[in-house]
């Protein structure tokens, strides 16, 4: 389907800004299951969306270092069974309260909404 531009240039502007406010949650989501490095992160983020939505590699370190900064994540050097040593990440406690305050909050809300105010069965409407 052709897009016009405005719907184009809009779509490509709300993608970045979805990405850029969700990814940190997703990542705190997945680290929510155990330690997990960089570039598995990344694979974890695509095979969770089915592969819509394409996860930048330096855009996801930022992400991972900038939770560290604040105290959300740790990490750690680790051995990996082939190549080089790997940086693996966990979530902190303040981590897990951030992603549960933030789900509480927000998530289960907006989720509400979506799911009230989406046409029902056809989501292409």
């Amino acid at each position: 389907m052709k897009l016009y531009k405005n719907v184009e240039k809009t779509l490509d502007s709300w993608d970045k800004e979805f990405k850029k406010g969700l990814t940190s949650y997703m990542i705190l989501l997945l680290l929510r299951n155990g330690k997990m490095y960089g570039y598995e992160i990344k694979q974890q983020l695509c095979h969770s969306t089915e592969d819509k939505l394409d996860f930048n590699e330096s855009a996801i370190y930022q992400i991972l270092k900038k939770l560290q900064s604040k105290g959300f994540i740790d990490s750690e050097w680790g051995v990996a069974e082939k190549g080089p040593k790997r940086k693996y990440y966990s979530i902190t406690k303040s981590g897990l309260q951030l992603v549960s305050v933030f789900t509480r909050n927000f998530i289960i809300p907006m989720r509400k909404s979506l799911e009230t105010i989406m046409p029902k069965g056809n989501e292409d409407e």
